[in-house]
Order: C-alpha cells, then sequence, then structure tokens
C-alpha cells in the first residue's frame, strides 16, 4: 500500500515531468489530469514515429531499401501504440460516477504511467540512434534494439490495465 507521502512524491513527478497539470487536490481536475498526461505520451511517440519516417525517407533517397519495410512495421506498430495510449481507460471517472478510482489507485496509475514515459524515452533514444547511423551500417547492424523498446512499451501498456483490477 501506498503511504501518503509516497502519492504526494508520485503526483509531483508527474507534475514536473508533464507540465499543465492542474492540482492532484481537485478531484474533479483528476480525469483531465489522465488525459494530459496520456495525449503527452502518445505525442512523443507521434513525433519518434515522425522522425522515423524521415529516416527512411532519408534511405529510400540513397536506395538502401534493405531496412525501410521493417521501420515501416515499427512505425505503424508505434502509431498504435500511441493511440492505445490516448485512448486507455481514464484514472478517474468522475465524482457522480458508480465506479470511482481512489487517490491509491490513481497514484499507482501515475506512477505507471511514469514508467511509460521512461519506456517512451528509450525509444527516443533508440530513434536518435538510428538517424546517426552511417549509410554502410544499414546493412550489417540488425534494429533488435529498437524492436525490443517498442516490444517493451506494447507489454507496459497490455498490463497497464491491470492497475484497475489489482485490489
Amino acid at each position: 500500500m501506498l503511504t501518503k507521502e509516497k502519492v504526494a512524491a508520485i503526483f509531483k513527478s508527474v507534475a514536473r515531468i508533464f507540465p499543465g497539470m492542474p492540482s492532484y487536490q481537485e478531484r474533479e481536475g483528476l480525469r483531465t489530469q489522465d488525459k494530459i498526461i496520456r495525449e503527452q505520451l502518445a505525442a512523443r511517440i507521434v513525433e519518434q514515429v515522425n522522425h522515423i519516417q524521415a529516416i527512411q525517407s532519408k534511405l529510400a533517397n540513397k536506395a538502401i531499401l534493405q531496412p525501410l519495410s521493417h521501420l515501416d512495421r515499427q512505425a505503424r506498430k508505434m502509431m498504435r501504440l500511441a493511440d492505445t495510449i490516448r485512448f486507455a481507460s481514464y484514472g478517474y471517472a468522475g465524482l457522480f460516477a458508480r465506479v470511482k478510482v481512489d487517490e491509491q489507485k490513481l497514484a499507482q496509475l501515475y506512477d505507471y504511467d511514469l514508467s511509460l514515459h521512461q519506456v517512451i524515452e528509450e525509444m527516443a533514444v533508440a530513434v536518435g540512434n538510428l538517424s546517426q547511423r552511417q549509410d554502410d551500417e544499414w546493412k550489417t547492424v540488425s534494429l533488435d534494439d529498437f524492436q525490443l523498446v517498442i516490444n517493451r512499451l506494447e507489454e507496459r501498456l497490455q498490463k497497464r490495465e491491470l492497475v484497475f483490477t489489482q485490489n
């Protein structure tokens, strides 16, 4: 069980990483906060997809075609993950809703979303590494590390729903 101090620390971390967050004490604002977090996470993924598309364009212009299909599959997967995050279940259903998530569960959800942020930042580093590759490296170096980060994000998203169902 989370202590009040841990809950407060999680909310402070969320507010620091995701600008525009209202005070966590405003219960009506909790739903909005969750949406802001998810929108910013999804936007960060879409930003990385745009970088991937720029890399694909550069490779196509140089006639380096081998990695294009793999990069395209990963970019499409990333867009699906962005949509999954954007349209995920809200962390709080409002004052008059039948199902409410208490502050403890909401803190767990925010903590989980912070871990998603860390994986998305790892993805950004992996995309940055791809953009730094020299032309001759595309033929010899695999994209497995990049794919592993995307798979880890996908796995984390699949487990996100457990936050709601855990007792």
